[in-house]
């Protein structure tokens, strides 16, 4: 039997490496702000703007569609996701049992060094000086802390199910412009809370505290949401 060729096998790393350059700038895209819900995303154009051929694009693409930051339609093709209260109630009902079985499974599986992320995540946040602190730094710890929870878990179906939600998450992070009077105190005591749970654990009280942690997320969500609906409608 032959072997593949090494400049065979060579050639298929780039193009992975490519398509996850171009998945990462267009997922920052969307993120940021630049191409909002709705947005039509054209291969021919994006490839010219990225210098690369459609292959990457239309691969990138496919990868942000199973993230649910892109949709594909017929007749229009691929546009940026439009959030609604209705994918909000489906995404933020599946977290909560995904983060559920996260914290139990960390609180039976972790070791030391699996916790060290989620501490040194804890003391980054203490770092960074509050005068200059945005909602976007807070949604990417707030991210970062609970991916390196369902790393802990030892879980790798878990995991992978929690990787196509992760940047929907983030979306809903970023929405609300202004943080509360005491959302930095807040998010610290809370974060806290479930890296001791997990630390000591404390199963029950583990699943318990993070379903009225994503339980409250939801219903700030839920809140914002809706003010901007009764905006829209009075705009209309």
């Amino acid at each position: 039997m032959s072997k593949t060729p090494l400049s065979s096998q060579l050639q298929r790393r780039e193009r992975r490496v490519l398509t996850d350059d171009v998945a990462d700038s267009i997922r920052e895209a969307i993120l940021s702000g630049r191409l909002k819900g709705g947005d039509r995303l054209i291969e021919d154009d994006l490839a010219e703007s990225l210098s690369v051929s459609r292959g990457p694009i239309r691969q990138a693409i496919f990868r942000l569609e199973q993230e649910g930051l892109v949709v594909h339609e017929t007749h229009r093709g691929a546009t940026v996701t439009q959030v609604s209260i209705e994918d909000a109630a489906e995404i933020y009902s599946l977290r909560q049992a995904l983060e559920r079985l996260a914290i139990r499974s960390a609180c039976e599986k972790a070791q030391a060094e699996d916790l060290a992320p989620l501490e040194a995540i804890l003391l980054l946040f203490q770092s960074i000086p509050r005068a200059s602190i945005t909602r976007r730094r807070v949604a990417e710890l707030d991210i970062d802390f609970h991916d390196a929870l369902f790393r802990a878990a030892h879980h790798a179906r878990l995991y992978r199910t929690w990787e196509t939600l992760r940047s929907q998450i983030f979306v809903f992070l970023l929405l609300r412009d202004g943080l509360p009077d005491d959302y930095l105190t807040s998010w610290y005591r809370d974060h806290s809370r479930l890296l001791e749970l997990v630390r000591m654990r404390e199963t029950a009280l583990a699943e318990a505290t993070i379903e009225s942690h994503i339980g409250g997320a939801y219903k700030r969500l839920q809140e914002h949401m809706a003010q901007e609906e009764v905006l829209r409608i009075r705009a209309g």
